[in-house]
Formats: C-alpha cells, structure tokens, sequence
C-alpha cells in the first residue's frame, strides 16, 4: 500500500507527509523532496518514491537524498548516473556493499 506526496496547485499546500499508517510506500513529486522529508518517512519505515526524475541534476539530487527508487522516463541517463556515481564512491575509497 502507498500513496501520493505532491502539492496541490491551486493552494501551493503539500499532502500530508504521514496520511495512511499501513503504507509501505510514499511516492513523492521530486521537486519536494529533500533530507528532511526522506529521514521523516524513513523513521516511519517508509520508502520513498521520487517522480518523475528525467534530468540530470535532479537525478543525482535525487541519489545524494537517499530515496529508495528514482520513476524516470530516461532510464538510460539514470543508469550512466548511477554507474558514474558508483565509480567515484569506489575511486575515493567507499564500499558499494553493505
């Protein structure tokens, strides 16, 4: 069970962060996305679901936020992204597993 983050375009207000108890899943609009909603959603053993992600900045925003799957119309970007980002972690001494 999931739900939608967005905000509402006539008022400019977000959804509730925290509207459905059960759900394992918040799919939120990318742009609304940051640290401080990812570790909110997180503490509630949430996943985050970022839409829709289809350039480059906000790709890489994306994976430096943490969310756990990135909804993209440019899966070929993304996966150059994440290779790229994958390499540097490794050239500057990170472990990719956990």
């Amino acid at each position: 069970v999931g739900y939608i983050v967005m905000k509402d375009p006539s008022t400019g207000a977000r959804t509730n962060l925290l509207r459905i108890r059960g759900a394992g899943v918040v799919g939120a609009y990318h742009r609304l996305i940051d640290d401080k909603l990812v570790k909110i959603l997180h503490g509630r053993n949430k996943k985050v679901f970022a839409w829709t992600v289809d350039d480059e900045v906000s790709m890489q925003k994306m994976l430096y936020e943490l969310v756990d799957a990135i909804v993209t119309g440019n899966s070929t970007l993304l996966q150059r992204l994440m290779q790229d980002v994958g390499t540097q972690c490794l050239e500057e001494g990170f472990s990719l597993s956990a």
